[in-house]
């Protein structure tokens, strides 16, 4: 993809999250987006089939990204609570950055709990994944769901500023946490 049409996208994207901020999903149309993102409706439909599909690729993306930082600084054997530390400093940077479009995923009326869903799920599968092959002490999956939820839940919180806690805090209190496990 080159960098016109990335930049098509990013736009297209920045558009549907300031709007699904205002209104629910089914009252976002692609005219209104094409109109704010100063396309025309044959541009949107280029890179998505409808404003469904485009939410779904926004979460995706958040995932894949979210996901990507996990599988690279879950913990190994030897550095089991260390690398908690760059985890978590990794995921609250990057949902620091992407503050805005998490906090409307994750508290939106009508698709936040989905998208709460399906991050929780991704997040307990790759533990599971990374876990098993642990030799000492694995974790039940009650205990990782409890976990996962636990961070989603302040996730959710420090985005929809609930929580008055400072990025560097909620990093600190998630590391501190994750070290009891």
């Amino acid at each position: 993809m080159d960098r016109r049409q990335n930049k098509t996208q990013a736009q297209i994207k920045a558009v549907f999250v300031t709007l699904l901020a205002e209104m629910p999903i089914e009252k976002i149309t692609v005219s209104r987006i094409a109109d704010l993102a100063n396309i025309n409706r044959g541009t949107f439909y280029r890179h998505y089939k409808d404003v469904y599909d485009l939410h779904d690729q926004v979460l995706s993306d958040l995932m894949t990204d979210m996901t990507q930082i996990f599988k690279a600084t879950y913990p190994s054997e030897s550095t089991y609570h260390d690398d908690f530390k760059t985890l978590s400093y990794l995921l609250v940077t990057y949902i620091e950055q992407h503050k805005s479009t998490v906090a409307v995923l994750l508290n939106h009326p009508q698709a936040g709990a989905q998208a709460f869903r399906q991050v929780k799920r991704a997040f307990i599968q790759k533990v599971l994944l990374l876990e098993k092959d642990r030799p000492n002490n694995i974790p039940s999956l009650v205990e990782i769901d409890f976990i996962v939820s636990g961070i989603m839940g302040l996730v959710t919180d420090y985005v929809s500023q609930q929580l008055t806690l400072t990025a560097d805090e909620l990093y600190e209190e998630i590391y501190r946490l994750l070290q009891k496990f």
